[in-house]
């Protein structure tokens, strides 16, 4: 042990010396070199002790990595003053190269992720949404959401949109993937959202304590963001009738252009019709009981399609495809309201 403190203090007052790179002999100094030819001490394997740290720190825990900031603490205290910055150097290098293993196994996540994202699925989700994107830009929040955040939500509507579920559960599944184990939150979020849109988030927003982007927002103005835009998007995309408002209108913008649909329904005759006029070539169809219903077009025109015999408190899939996006059709609900 005097021996390794002794070679440690002869390394320092060689490092301190003036540069003499060659002795007499025309050799180059090397003070390890000259101490192990002398056999004052072995240092054979030349091997920093805390590489050999660094390589058992990544199985250790949180109450072990504590610990041994203790050790390290106590165990640098009998240092002299002019070694301390060397091992707090050393010691800083071993906790970055301890981070990027880390990030290198656990990447970080946005926070509007709660697992690793599919990059692959990403692209094929972006495609699938590239014709209908431009109405997602389009959706007026206090804040704006990260475009895949939007995707994300986009792709969930799309899957409940068609659902019996009442609006506010659609809003919780809707967002429910993005704020795991906060379902009771999402609802309570969800009704006030529905009950006053404007007035909850102006009471949840407020104005002057916006965030300036959806990452620096909280955990609850999150979850009030992404309800709202979950709600644009699935408004935009229902069309709602019934006998005291038999007509409703949806337009939605594209990448060629604005899509107009429009619902009517004629209780007398018990007939429902869907008109659409399409920026550019398309086709408009409905599901019935008995199959699809369809109207094409090869280049922008008013498409029309009936539906006999509409049941009361069904929605009914109504398919819109633009052509040569066919792989990416985008299906609105159409929904015979009862308030009696």
């Amino acid at each position: 042990m005097n021996k390794d403190a002794e070679a440690i203090d002869q390394f320092l007052a060689w490092l301190s010396q003036e540069p003499n790179p060659v002795t007499p002999s025309g050799k180059v100094s090397n003070p390890f070199r000259d101490l192990e030819h002398s056999g004052e001490v072995n240092l054979q394997p030349l091997m920093d002790p805390l590489d050999s740290e660094v390589e058992s720190m990544t199985d250790l825990s949180e109450a072990e990595l504590s610990e041994l900031g203790t050790v390290f603490t106590e165990d640098t205290s009998s240092f002299q003053i002019g070694e301390i910055p060397a091992v707090q150097d050393r010691f800083h290098a071993i906790i970055k190269r301890r981070l990027r293993t880390e990030i290198e196994r656990n990447p970080p996540l946005f926070p509007w992720e709660t697992s690793l994202w599919d990059y692959e699925s990403e692209t094929s989700v972006t495609e699938a949404a590239l014709p209908w994107m431009t109405q997602l830009q389009t959706l007026k929040l206090p804040v704006q959401l990260p475009e895949g955040l939007l995707l994300q939500i986009f792709a969930a509507c799309r899957q409940v949109v068609h659902s019996s579920w009442r609006e506010g559960i659609k809003l919780v599944r809707a967002v429910e993937d993005l704020f795991p184990g906060e379902v009771q939150a999402l609802h309570h979020w969800a009704g006030q959202v529905l009950a006053e849109p404007v007035r909850s988030a102006s009471q949840t927003l407020d104005p002057a304590m916006l965030p300036p982007t959806y990452e620096a927002a909280n955990s609850t103005q999150q979850m009030v963001l992404s309800l709202l835009a979950a709600q644009q998007v699935l408004v935009a995309m229902t069309l709602e009738v019934s006998a005291e408002a038999p007509r409703s209108q949806r337009q939605w913008l594209t990448t060629v252009g604005s899509l107009t649909l429009e619902a009517d329904y004629q209780p007398t005759k018990a007939l429902l019709t869907i008109q659409g006029d399409f920026p550019a070539a398309g086709s408009l169809a409905i599901q019935t009981p008995s199959g699809l219903v369809t109207a094409t077009s090869s280049e922008a025109a008013t498409l029309s399609v009936e539906l006999s015999q509409p049941e009361l408190g069904q929605t009914y899939g109504l398919v819109v495809t633009l052509t040569g996006e066919e792989s990416s059709a985008l299906e609105f609900a159409v929904r015979i309201a009862d308030h009696f």
